[in-house]
């Protein structure tokens, strides 16, 4: 069954869209701001808090760069407004880092200053290693002077314990992922167990030092190995966090809420739920089989 739907997951782009819908709706809370905020008020009641994003990225003209930045601009107020547990991430490519770097910084750090401005925080989401550089660089220029604003780390890449060396003096705010894109073997661990090693290496090394680390993985041999950590360092729940997707293993998620574990949700809403929906249906096969018997069922 795991060969089958392997394949079917190389057959996704042929599925009606209609169809991709009604099964990725577990991932994402809707294409308004008005569903993802009810999405975050129901997170909130259960003792969850929760991480939106806007879906877009590799923005193509600058004035779709600026009209994201208004949009997350206006998602931070009105998390603010509903008084909402709630977060935002941002992707920089949607800001127009491939376009203009600088334009890029100054979208962000108006985002970061609104999120100062609340009480809040913006993450700024890893993409793949092409943009690593610039992202690091353009974390570490708000960092300085706004504690309101987070990195990620993808553990997958080789370079991340010395990416992180580099931003420990900054006491920073790291959300600490696997990492989803195929990277070359040169730049990226490609067997699970050094991914895992890796993984726990970082997560280790942000609770042994000033910072605040977002565990962010479903993955349970992760989540048991970290469980460990934060015992053995007597790690304060002010200091951490569980990350997970909307979603994905809820029962997961259930389980750390009991234990008394801070738990984190990832919401993502807005037009562009199609190319996102794809790449999450893409990374777990087995969901590709139950698209397809969504299809035949409705034929």
């Amino acid at each position: 069954m795991g060969a089958l739907n392997r394949v079917l997951s190389q057959m996704l782009p042929y599925v009606p869209r209609a169809i991709v819908g009604r099964v990725s709706a577990r991932y994402i809370a809707g294409e308004k701001l008005q569903e993802a905020l009810d999405t975050v008020a129901s997170l909130n009641a259960t003792g969850t808090s929760a991480t939106v994003d806007i879906l877009g990225e590799f923005v193509r003209a600058l004035p779709e760069a600026s009209a994201a930045r208004e949009e997350y601009v206006g998602l931070v107020q009105a998390l603010a407004d509903r008084a909402l547990d709630s977060q935002v991430s941002v992707k920089l490519t949607q800001l127009g880092l491939k376009i203009d770097r600088g334009v890029c910084l100054e979208h962000m750090r108006a985002i970061a200053a609104q999120a100062q401005r609340l009480g809040n925080l913006v993450a700024i989401d890893m993409e793949d290693s092409s943009c690593t550089d610039a992202t690091l660089e353009i974390y570490e220029a708000l960092r300085h002077d706004n504690r309101h604003v987070g990195a990620v780390l993808q553990a997958c890449l080789r370079r991340s314990r010395a990416d992180l060396e580099r931003l420990l003096p900054l006491e920073p705010n790291v959300r600490v992922c696997k990492g989803i894109y195929v990277e070359p073997v040169e730049i990226a661990y490609q067997k699970p167990e050094r991914i895992r090693q890796s993984f726990l290496d970082l997560v280790e090394m942000l609770l042994t030092r000033t910072s605040f680390v977002g565990i962010a993985t479903h993955d349970e041999i992760l989540v048991d190995a970290s469980s460990e950590l934060l015992r053995k360092h007597r790690t304060a729940p002010e200091r951490y966090e569980f990350q997970m997707l909307l979603g994905v293993r809820h029962e997961l998620r259930s389980r750390l809420l009991a234990q008394g574990h801070p738990v984190r949700v990832y919401v993502p809403y807005g037009r562009h739920w199609y190319a996102y929906s794809m790449r999450r249906l893409k990374e777990n096969p087995a969901i590709a089989g139950h698209v397809f018997r969504n299809l035949f069922e409705r034929v």
